[in-house]
């Protein structure tokens, strides 16, 4: 199905289009409560500082008539962990979308362009690199729209996983800063685990802390042309 945009209009960032990105992330993290793909605005710098990736090609932004950002979207490359034949085959990418303009169509959007992007970079790669060829996502697990567009697009779920960050108040023998960060696979998803059990229960330092639970959803980037979106 296409996707329609109404009073509000699509364009590729600038780098003085960053404070306004990161306030979006702000916004999005606070309502869902997560630090959402497991990103900090001090990696969103750096990532538009790479060599290999570019604003004009691998960014987008929504914005309404008044110039507010209220959607974002970008795609990079990756190399797979361990298999040097997809190096540089495989793709991430993140979407945010802020809550008041939500269930508009627009993660859909954002997703399909990061999609049409990574198949377009496919088309000079030898056809058994292709066909190996992933591109991921990693939101929040109490995102449930955004786990619910994933899987009606045609991701799956790969893995989940917590991610925890201990910051002590005293000196810690790890680490000069006292700052300790952990990820815990799961092998299997807990749906009515008690409280009690949780990670965030059993971890009571002196100091904060922070529990995050994370999917990672992935699909293969086979061939084929998406149907593409419109604005109005």
């Amino acid at each position: 199905m296409a996707v329609y945009l109404r009073d509000l209009s699509a364009r590729t960032p600038t780098a003085a289009d960053l404070p306004a990105v990161k306030e979006l992330f702000a916004i999005c993290a606070q309502v869902e409560g997560e630090q959402e793909g497991h990103e900090e605005d001090g990696d969103l710098s750096a990532s538009w500082q790479r060599m290999d990736f570019q604003l004009n090609s691998d960014a987008w932004l929504i914005l309404t008539h008044q110039g507010q950002v209220v959607g974002y979207g970008a795609v990079w490359n990756v190399a797979a962990a361990g298999a040097e034949l997809a190096k540089g085959c495989n793709w991430a990418f993140c979407v945010r979308v802020h809550p008041a303009y939500r269930g508009r169509g627009i993660g859909t959007l954002l997703l399909r362009l990061a999609e049409q992007r990574a198949r377009a970079a496919l088309e000079n790669v030898e056809a058994k690199e292709r066909a190996c060829a992933l591109l991921t996502t990693t939101v929040a697990y109490s995102n449930r729209s955004a786990r619910a567009l994933l899987e009606r697009e045609g991701y799956h779920l790969e893995r989940s996983f917590w991610h925890i960050v201990i910051e002590s108040q005293t000196q810690a023998a790890w680490s000069e800063r006292g700052r300790l960060t952990l990820e815990l696979e799961l092998e299997e998803e807990v749906r009515s685990a008690p409280d009690s059990k949780s990670p965030a229960r059993l971890l009571e330092p002196a100091g904060r802390t922070m529990v995050r639970h994370y999917c990672c959803y992935e699909k293969q980037l086979l061939s084929g042309a998406l149907n593409l979106l419109k604005t109005e």
